[in-house]
């Protein structure tokens, strides 16, 4: 078995965010890869998933900086930060890979810098999208109203290739949302259909990360053995 010990790996801009990595020899449905990055904890305890979404809101709040003889309480402060702070509007949260819990904190987290939304609720739609059995989203009647003509994040634990956001994305567009960003917890793309890739953690926080097409696998060529089948859930070691 060619499984490293888990390390963490802190985000630069937030040092309450570590992301758990196993370096290895791993297959997922369509590549092989040769990190196992560990969400569970992000996704799932609530602490982690708060501060991955602080995380994630920062790249959609340019705050300015204040400086003189200004004399405010700190909540006046921070009201007069959120007043002149560059915002985008966001209506609704796509949650894809099981990121649900890190969406409603996304969803708070806006509000409380001063990000509204337009729609005639003035709240925020958290929709954990259904897919069929080629991988495209399937937006039923009770859902388009969220989507349509609403200014739409999403957000999800990884994008590798991008292939199934692309579709997503299309999917998004095709019942008039309007996508304002796309926010990972790991990517390993910059851009996707033209759409900026806003990430907690990249590639440069995992120099040698490598992802193969399975048949141009290089560690398969080099007779090293998989260790384990993961997915967005987790990981299944092979004897």
């Amino acid at each position: 078995m060619s499984m490293a010990e888990p390390k963490k790996i802190y985000a630069k801009d937030n040092p309450e965010v570590a992301l758990k990595v196993t370096k290895g020899h791993f297959s997922s449905d369509r590549f092989h890869i040769n990190y196992y990055i560990d969400m569970a904890s992000l996704k799932m305890r609530r602490k982690d998933a708060q501060e991955v979404a602080k995380a994630m809101v920062s790249r959609y709040v340019s705050r300015v900086s204040l400086s003189g003889n200004i004399s405010l309480a700190g909540a006046e402060m921070e009201q007069l930060m959120a007043s002149l702070a560059t915002k985008t509007h966001i209506d609704t949260i796509i949650c894809m890979d099981g990121c649900e819990v890190i969406g409603a904190y996304v969803a708070s987290e806006l509000s409380s810098v001063g990000i509204t939304t337009l729609n005639s609720h003035h709240t925020s739609y958290i929709i954990t999208p259904e897919f069929d059995s080629t991988g495209q989203m399937v937006v039923r009647d009770n859902i388009r109203p969220m989507l349509k003509d609403k200014h739409v994040l999403v957000v999800l634990a990884t994008a590798m290739s991008g292939r199934t956001i692309a579709k997503s994305i299309r999917c998004i567009n095709s019942y008039g949302g309007i996508i304002e960003g796309i926010s990972v917890i790991f990517s390993a793309v910059d851009e996707i259909d033209g759409y900026l890739v806003n990430s907690v953690f990249g590639v440069e926080d995992l120099p040698d990360f490598k992802l193969s097409d399975p048949n141009e696998c290089p560690d398969c060529k080099n007779g090293v053995k998989l260790d384990a089948i993961i997915n967005s859930y987790g990981y299944s070691v092979l004897d």
